[in-house]
C-alpha cells in the first residue's frame, strides 16, 4: 500500500526529473516493485536510476526529453495483492536544440522533413469509467505519431466539442472531462487519432449510477418522557425533546392504544426547542397507566415510555383511620 503517492511533473525544457513514493510493509521479501511508462515496463538505463530501499521508491531521469512525456507508474506486488500510483511527466519539446547538442561533432539533428513518419498509436488508452449522476467523468490518453495526429473524442457516436460541460485539454496527455454527468450519457466514449499515415481508435464504457435519495436522520430522543404522579383532578404533563431530519411526526399512546386529542387531552409541539408535550387538563383514575411517545420519519422511528400515577384524596385520607382507631381505644381504656 502506498503511503505517499507520486506527484506529476511539468517541465518547460529538458533536464533532470525525480519521482518518489513510499509504501508498506517495509522489509517484505515477497515485494516486487516496477516502474512503467505509459503502461510499459521501464528498464534501468544510463540516464535512469531506480531505488527501492526500506519502503522508499524513486525514479530519476538524468535527462528527461520530450519523448519521455507520459504517465509514470510505480507498481508494487506481493503475495497479498497489487497496488500502484501514477503521475504524468510532461517535457516541452525544444525543436531538437538539446538533441543536437548531444550529437557527435559534425552531425546535426534531423529536420522536421527528416523525422520518421509513423501512423498514430494510442500508447496510453483511456480507462472505463463508473460515476454517480451529477459527478464528473474523467478520461485521459496519450497518442504518438508523426506528423502529429489529430485527436477527437466521441460520446455515443457524437463528436465532443469543447464547452462548459465538455472540458478538453492537452499537455502531452489528452484529457476529457464530462461535467454534471447525466443518466443519458451512459454508453461509450471513443478516442480517434488520425494523420496522413492512418487512423487508430479505442472505445471504453461509461456507466452512470443513480444516486440513492438521502434518507435523512432517524429520530432520537434527547430528553425522554418521565413518570409522574398527580392528585385526582390535577393537571398531568409529559414532555420530550426529539431530533430528526425531516422533522419527526409525534404520536401518543396509552397502554399501547393511540390517543386522540380532546378538550381534556391536548397535544403540543414547540418547533423552537423541538419539544413534544402531552397535557391532561383534569387527570382522573382512568388516565393512570403507561404512556408512550413515538417519533417517526422516513429514516426510522424511536419511542420512549413512562407511567402516570393518580392519587385519590379519599385514599390518602384512609391512611389515618388505623391511627384514629388506636387513639380511640386508648381513650376508652383510660
Amino acid at each position: 500500500m502506498f503511503k505517499k503517492k507520486l506527484t506529476s511533473i511539468r517541465m518547460k525544457r529538458i533536464g533532470p526529473a525525480h519521482f518518489e513514493c513510499r509504501l508498506t510493509p517495509i522489509g517484505d521479501p515477497s515485494m516486487v516493485v516496477e516502474w512503467l511508462h505509459d503502461g510499459k515496463p521501464l528498464a534501468a538505463a544510463n540516464r535512469l536510476r531506480m531505488v527501492n530501499e526500506f519502503g522508499y521508491c524513486s525514479l530519476d531521469y538524468e535527462v528527461a526529453y520530450a519523448r519521455d512525456s507520459g504517465v509514470i507508474t510505480c507498481r508494487a506486488t506481493n503475495k497479498f495483492g497489487v497496488d500502484q500510483t501514477s503521475a504524468t511527466l510532461i517535457v516541452k519539446d525544444e525543436k531538437g536544440l538539446v538533441e543536437e547538442s548531444q550529437l557527435p561533432e559534425g552531425r546535426r539533428a534531423p529536420t522536421d522533413d527528416e523525422y520518421e513518419k509513423t501512423k498514430p498509436d494510442i500508447v496510453l488508452v483511456p480507462e472505463p469509467a463508473r460515476v454517480l449522476e451529477g459527478d464528473i467523468a474523467r478520461f485521459r490518453c496519450r497518442v504518438t505519431g508523426y506528423p502529429a495526429p489529430k485527436v477527437n473524442w466521441y460520446l455515443n457516436g457524437q463528436l465532443i466539442r469543447k464547452s462548459k460541460r465538455y472540458r478538453l485539454r492537452y499537455d502531452g496527455i489528452y484529457y476529457l472531462e464530462i461535467v454534471d454527468i447525466k443518466s443519458y450519457d451512459s454508453g461509450e466514449v471513443r478516442i480517434v487519432a488520425d494523420n496522413p499515415l492512418g487512423t487508430t481508435e479505442h472505445t471504453v464504457k461509461l456507466e452512470i449510477h443513480l444516486r440513492k435519495p438521502s434518507i435523512g436522520q432517524k429520530p432520537l430522543f434527547i430528553t425522554a418522557i418521565m413518570s409522574c404522579s398527580v392528585s385526582h383532578g390535577e393537571v398531568a404533563r409529559f414532555h420530550a425533546c426529539v431530533s430528526g431530519m425531516p422533522r419527526p411526526e409525534i404520536s401518543w399512546f396509552h397502554h399501547g392504544q393511540p390517543i386522540q386529542p380532546t378538550k381534556n387531552v391536548v397535544f403540543h409541539f414547540d418547533e423552537v426547542s423541538n419539544t413534544a408535550m402531552l397535557i391532561i387538563v383534569d387527570a382522573f383514575s382512568e388516565h393512570a397507566g403507561q404512556y408512550t411517545c413515538r417519533a417517526a420519519n422516513n429514516a426510522g422511528e424511536a419511542a420512549c415510555s413512562a407511567t402516570l400515577t393518580i392519587n385519590r384524596e379519599e385514599e390518602e385520607g384512609n391512611v389515618w383511620i388505623p391511627v384514629l382507631k388506636d387513639i380511640w381505644e386508648r381513650l376508652k381504656s383510660s
